[in-house]
């Protein structure tokens, strides 16, 4: 490749390195506590940056090349050949901009590169546009981003032509095809997933460019187990599972198999009505006294129910919530289930409580195409009510995301009037919206306008008027009302999994029927769902990961996952399994004494649940 070709090129690479670093700068400045500035980790930082920056700038600057490719040997350096490059600068630093800009406003919400997350918010552009108008000044931002562009563009007009002379066509075709096999060899071979740079999560993400990191969530996020993580023998696995689930009212349907089994409680059914609250971003320490007045109602409400203050979220999102509550399901690597094929008739929530004759529900007050959670619940054995379903007057606030937590727990009211007048016991699921960026609600409700602080006085607000409601109705006093969080307000944190970062609440409140206490040893999300059919005296089978809270055989432990690295804790030390089969050791720095038993638990846990898609259809 001559030196004609490296010259057009080189005003591109030189702005876009130059950006990329003045951008990781930034993020070094704004999480400075967190970051590990040593010589050779900020030399790791600054090269994977550069080798991220060099592969998306290959394959950016493609139509250029073929551009360059194309050019008349005569025309280079014309009028036409000006305009169309100078044309191609201003497009491209304007898109440069505007990329490090939207990874701004991302690293705000997850203190994280460009993920798997961003997917869907690619996807639902509506409400993420939305949601963006109303939490930032959208247009005050792209007019600067604009003029930012123009006089970047200004500044590299001189540097982007050449005076050296192009070479003829077919040796600039060569040198095309040579730029197109460096392209094909680069997907093939790096993958910033697989280069760990230190043990601070901060660090590996500053490192990854920004539309590097959109285009490989895009394509790589469902990740094979089997092919990326730590395994060992299906017989092992089964074994320390079986071990593991093993109780007096346990027996399991095929021993040698795996571990479908069958719950007997021995004691009748109570057919109890269920209302399961997923709370959005609510974080333990909101309903501790260090942050009295936070939430109000969920203090007094902990109070008064049985209270898990030490529970723990499977992941970062809400469909990860949904994923652990419905099936009982370690959080995989990749995506959700809620957004892969296959995940439709599987033996979960949903479909125990149908088989019960049970009327359910899945209420929720956005549109619920966002994260696929419809078409997931609703061919799960729910009936989806989501904002689609709802009358004319039922909302009266709404934002991007739907409508305010008071209008969706006047909904839920409703419904379950609905149900109880049928003569049919009812199951509501429901995830709350006001509580999410932008942080807007009805005036006049709550001291706070606005922000985060105001998201969670307001959700506290509703929850409180939620229940005075339905404590005037006749089917109160046969319902158990759950309240679990999905995730916490924030979820990063200065090591690869943040264990505090998925801290956070569980509530099971039912005054006639659940015996009010504080259980402070540390759960799982995972058990919600066996926790609660253990309340009801099910008889059930089970294909669950997670196990009764209550039951005299459960042992403390649970699962945590930040993308592509998952962990297990128990008894205050833990795993995170890596891709590349590879693992490190929670807390940093410390060595459990029984490190080989907590790894071959947490890879029995994963690796047999990664074949979910058996084990769980019906």
């Amino acid at each position: 490749m001559n030196s004609y070709l490296l010259r057009r090129l080189a005003p591109f690479f030189v702005f876009s390195v130059l950006v990329e670093f003045g951008f990781m700068a930034l993020q070094l400045y704004q999480n400075a506590a967190n970051v590990d500035f040593s010589f050779l980790t900020m030399v790791k930082t600054g090269g994977v940056l550069l080798l991220t920056t060099s592969v998306s700038f290959l394959f950016v600057m493609q139509p250029y090349v073929f551009y360059l490719l194309i050019l008349p040997r005569r025309r280079q350096n014309s009028r036409l050949d000006k305009i169309i490059t100078t044309t191609a600068f201003f497009v491209f630093a304007f898109s440069t901009l505007c990329e490090e800009a939207a990874s701004q406003i991302f690293w705000e919400e997850f203190a994280s590169s460009f993920n798997f997350i961003v997917v869907d918010y690619i996807i639902f552009t509506h409400q993420v546009l939305s949601n963006l108008e109303h939490a930032y000044p959208v247009i005050k931002i792209l007019l600067g981003i604009l003029a930012a562009a123009v006089v970047f563009t200004l500044l590299a007009y001189r540097w982007l032509f050449t005076a050296i002379e192009a070479p003829k066509f077919n040796r600039r075709l060569f040198q095309s095809v040579i730029y197109g096999l460096v392209c094909i060899l680069a997907y093939l071979n790096i993958n910033v997933a697989q280069i760990e740079i230190a043990p601070d999560s901060y660090n590996n993400e500053i490192a990854k460019e920004g539309t590097y990191s959109l285009f490989s969530s895009l394509h790589k996020n469902e990740i094979d187990y089997d092919k990326f993580y730590l395994t060992q023998p299906c017989e092992k696995n089964l074994e320390i599972l079986q071990n593991i689930f093993a109780g007096k009212n346990v027996t399991f349907t095929e021993p040698k198999k795996d571990i479908t089994r069958q719950i007997n409680s021995f004691r009748p059914e109570k057919r109890a009505n269920v209302i399961i609250v997923i709370m959005r971003g609510i974080s333990a320490a909101y309903l501790e006294k260090s942050h009295a007045g936070y939430m109000p109602n969920l203090q007094k409400l902990a109070e008064q129910s049985l209270y898990f203050p030490n529970a723990y979220a499977t992941g970062r999102n809400s469909a990860r919530a949904i994923e652990a509550i419905d099936f009982s399901l370690p959080p995989l690597p990749g995506l959700p289930i809620l957004s892969l094929p296959g995940s439709k008739n599987l033996h979960g929530l949903g479909g125990i409580f149908k088989s019960k004759g049970y009327d359910n529900k899945w209420i929720y007050g956005g549109y619920g195409y966002f994260d696929n959670m419809n078409a997931f619940l609703g061919g799960n054995g729910f009936r989806v009510v989501d904002r689609t379903a709802w009358a004319d007057g039922e909302i009266t606030f709404a934002n991007a995301w739907g409508a305010a937590d008071e209008d969706t727990f006047a909904k839920v009211i409703k419904e379950a009037d609905k149900s109880y007048a049928s003569g049919k016991p009812f199951l509501t699921l429901l995830l709350t919206i006001s509580n999410h960026r932008p942080y807007t609600y009805p005036s006049g409700k709550v001291s706070l306008t606005g922000g985060r602080e105001g998201g969670v006085q307001y959700a506290d607000y509703a929850i409180g008027e939620f229940l005075r409601r339905a404590e005037s109705k006749p089917w109160f006093d046969n319902t158990i009302f759950v309240f679990v969080a999905d995730h916490t307000a924030g979820a990063a944190g200065d090591e690869e999994i943040d264990l505090e970062g998925h801290h956070i609440p569980w509530i099971i409140y039912a005054p006639k029927l659940v015996k009010a206490r504080r259980i402070d040893m540390p759960v799982s999300q995972l058990d919600v769902l066996p926790t609660l059919l253990g309340l009801l005296n099910f008889d059930y089978e089970s294909r669950f990961y997670g196990q009764d809270a209550l039951s005299p055989d459960y042992e403390s432990r649970f699962f945590v996952s930040n993308f592509q690295k998952i962990g297990y804790v128990k008894n205050g030390a833990g795993v995170i399994l890596k891709p590349v089969r590879d693992y490190a050791v929670l807390p940093a720095g410390t060595q459990p004494t029984h490190v080989q038993t907590l790894l071959d638990e947490a890879v029995a846990f994963y690796q047999s649940a990664s074949h979910w898609k058996h084990f769980l259809k019906k």
